[in-house]
């Protein structure tokens, strides 16, 4: 019962994070990235920075956090501006309790790619809540949340990272 009132409240906080959200309508370049990605799921860190160099970043204009098990996330190492949450670490009413995750979504990122393939509310809530000014994901998450949705099968990151980069020279944020 009670994962069923936060699911509710959870997706009440998203709804109110998009209802929220204000568009930017000065052209976006790239000088900043943002990264969230479901750590829980077998990700392949190395294609976060090979996606990061392809767009010519650097490593201290990139951030990632990540959605972790709580039993993982507590032994996890904070490493090169790359942090972990998990679940319990957002209220049955959508608000943040991590300084990670507030840091995170309050930070203005340029683009900000969610990187998960499946839907969750706690990454979904995150992205949704970020003050990012352009938002990217896979077209298998709500649609809501990002102004570009690539169709990419999630399992190959080759393939979205292709595709993420052609279309962010179209847009000219690359």
């Amino acid at each position: 019962m009670l994962k069923g009132f936060k699911d509710k409240a959870l997706r009440k906080a998203l709804d109110r994070a998009l209802s929220n959200r204000q568009t930017h309508n000065t052209p976006v370049k790239l000088k900043t990235l943002g990264v969230l990605l479901d750590a829980r799921q077998n990700v392949d860190v190395m294609s976060v920075m090979r996606l990061a160099d392809q767009l010519g970043m650097k490593a201290n204009d990139l951030d990632v956090l990540g959605l972790k098990e709580p039993k993982d996330t507590a032994k996890q190492q904070l490493s090169n501006n790359t942090n972990y949450f998990d679940e319990k670490m957002i209220s049955s009413s959508g608000s943040f309790k991590s300084t990670s995750i507030s840091n995170f979504v309050n930070k203005p990122f340029d683009v900000l790619i969610s990187f998960y393939g499946e839907e969750h509310k706690a990454l979904n809530l995150v992205a949704a809540s970020s003050l990012a000014k352009f938002k990217v994901g896979f077209a298998t998450v709500d649609n809501r949340i990002n102004d570009l949705v690539i169709g990419a099968d999630p399992n190959n990151s080759d393939v979205y990272i292709a595709e993420l980069k052609k279309y962010l020279k179209i847009l000219e944020i690359i």
